[in-house]
């Protein structure tokens, strides 16, 4: 069920340019992950959810390289949208790099943008049919510890009981509900 892989010596590029934006997601300037996390700035991120017609999310546990919620499940694969940078080609760069699945744009199906107040994130989220087999996918050693496929279901539970192992954004019900073929 799972596939697991181990990494070490990775450094968190912190002079990435960013897109920083204001408290309405209006473009301001690129600015770098350091600076931009550090005076807590708006900025913009991109959500991947990946679905299978089994009715499953491919979830990910984070490396503990991470520097935000190490060793964490998620529902979502995504990243920082860089300055100048398009939510949607971000998360086509974002599913590429982190597990090796190749998408284009009409492959990607916008659900919402999101205001994440706590970490001060505009985030970008898509979803995406895929029925490949997960052991197929090349995982991003310094993003992604684990993979496996988890029952829409199961997920509801999940986050309804805000299980501490995962990382809660707000908007799962959501997405899931959208998501959810029964």
């Amino acid at each position: 069920m799972f596939t697991t892989f181990c990494y070490t010596s990775y450094m968190i590029n912190g002079e990435e340019l960013l897109y920083v934006v204001d408290e309405n997601n209006n473009p301001v300037e690129g600015k770098s992950r350091n600076e931009t996390h550090a005076k807590n700035l708006w900025h913009r991120c991109s959500h991947i959810w990946v679905v299978n017609s089994k009715n499953q999310v491919l979830c990910q546990k984070r490396t503990m390289l991470k520097d935000k919620n190490p060793g964490m499940w998620e529902a979502h694969f995504g990243g920082h949208v860089r300055y100048a940078e398009e939510y949607i080609d971000n998360a086509l760069i974002e599913s590429k790099e982190e597990i090796g699945l190749d998408r284009n744009k009409e492959d990607m199906i916008f659900f919402k943008i999101y205001k994440y107040n706590k970490d001060k994130e505009f985030q970008g989220i898509f979803y995406t049919y895929w029925n490949g087999d997960s052991k197929d996918l090349k995982l991003e050693k310094e993003e992604v510890e684990t993979i496996t496929w988890i029952a829409i279901t199961e997920l509801r539970k999940i986050f309804k009981e805000k299980d501490k192992a995962w990382v809660h954004q707000g908007y799962e019900e959501k997405i899931l509900n959208s998501l959810s073929k029964d």
